[in-house]
């Protein structure tokens, strides 16, 4: 499969550095070298582009990919060898259809080379594409937005209800959370009918009020979809809600770094930049910035597996005696992460895993509790 035939490739001389960027040391002069000398079979992190919003509610983010480039190419280029490649903007199809086929392609192919992909969009409705992807794939999918992007009972897809045909479509979807929603924004009967699919939410409040919970979730994660309308509008006006509150723009970026550093994760996707309400130029560099923490996060990962590297884990066995059982929890003496084991305690029919966790579980399951992570991963065991 040739995937350059999909793409029309970067013109590098449009982007021109600015005048504090150490063009040398450059994202987009390392980008640049590389489209020229690495070949993308050897590549480990891909960058794409999708100018695609017909089925946006809002249009204009199509406009997007180019604008992130401009700042994002600016920045620092993390390290010297990182193998990245910038294969340009998808070329745009007859309809929304083909767009959404085509990059369904394109993640196929870098999951089949075990290549982590970056999606610069577009409308959010492309997260459909993306996970099209996973057809005889079990995933996991976090998204980062100020709401819940369903309506129950409609078809036609857009991009503020694109998760209905990923639920309805999608039977491999092991796992949704969506994180940084604001509660007034969201009916209770929606977060029920989350809670029915044993879905995972996380209010704006509770994110900023530890924003390393969100680290496990995301450790656990093969798709990321970021909105940038969960950033409160005083950081990104370039966006279609205009939210007085949101995400801060540091923990939008800390959210991706986070993102970045799971080596369970394949695909990002950054969308709904929209270029037109961005006067200042300030949005687009926010998404660069976010972009390029993703990228950090990427470099620094550490794959950990306490089922395959016992000896550089702490073991914790926790007995729940009122409810006759015993909990096992991992941390790594490297990195100081957490795990959990999960598994039908009375016959062990689904045998035995362990998910990522924090030390708030395990006190929990010292304390006597069984933490709600483990109770909502057997059902899920059960649902299927």
């Amino acid at each position: 499969m040739d995937l350059q035939h999909y793409f029309n490739p970067v013109d590098f001389e449009k982007f021109e550095a600015a005048e504090w960027c150490n063009n040398k040391l450059s994202l987009g002069t390392l980008l640049q070298k590389n489209a020229e000398k690495l070949k993308l079979e050897k590549a480990e992190l891909v960058i794409i582009g999708v100018e695609e919003d017909r089925n946006s509610v809002i249009p204009g983010a199509g406009k997007a990919p180019d604008e992130i480039r401009k700042h994002l190419y600016n920045l620092n280029r993390i390290g010297p060898r990182l193998k990245i490649i910038d294969l340009g903007n998808l070329k745009s199809g007859h309809t929304v259809n083909d767009s959404y086929f085509a990059l369904r392609d394109i993640c196929d192919y870098c999951l089949e080379q075990k290549i982590t992909l970056i999606v610069l969009g577009g409308s959010q409705d492309l997260t459909f594409g993306i996970t099209k992807a996973f057809d005889g794939r079990l995933f996991n999918m976090v998204s980062v937005d100020p709401k819940f992007d369903y309506r129950k009972g409609l078809k036609t897809i857009n991009s503020e209800n694109y998760l209905n045909l990923i639920f309805e479509k999608q039977k491999n979807l092991y796992s949704y959370t969506a994180l940084g929603y604001q509660n007034y924004f969201v009916d209770a009967v929606e977060i029920d009918q989350f809670n029915n699919f044993y879905w995972d939410i996380k209010r704006l409040g509770q994110v900023r009020y530890d924003l390393t919970s969100a680290e496990p979730i995301l450790r656990d994660a093969h798709v990321f979809s970021f909105d940038l309308n969960a950033i409160r509008y005083q950081d990104a006006p370039g966006q279609s809600f205009a939210s007085p509150n949101g995400l801060y723009s540091e923990e939008a970026c800390q959210l991706a770094r986070y993102a970045g550093t799971s080596d369970e994760l394949n695909i990002a996707g950054f969308f709904n930049l929209i270029p037109e309400k961005d006067l200042s130029g300030s949005s687009s560099k926010l998404m660069a910035h976010v972009v390029w923490h993703f990228i950090d996060g990427f470099v620094t990962r550490k794959p950990e597996n306490p089922l395959d590297d016992t000896d550089d884990f702490n073991q914790f066995i926790v007995d729940m005696s009122d409810v006759n059982m015993t909990l096992m929890f991992f941390q790594s003496r490297v990195s100081g992460r957490w795990w959990m084991e999960i598994s039908d305690f009375e016959n062990k029919k689904k045998g035995m895993y362990v998910i990522p966790c924090d030390e708030e579980d395990y006190k929990k399951a010292s304390h006597g509790e069984i933490p709600d992570r483990w109770w909502k991963n057997i059902r899920k065991m059960y649902k299927r």
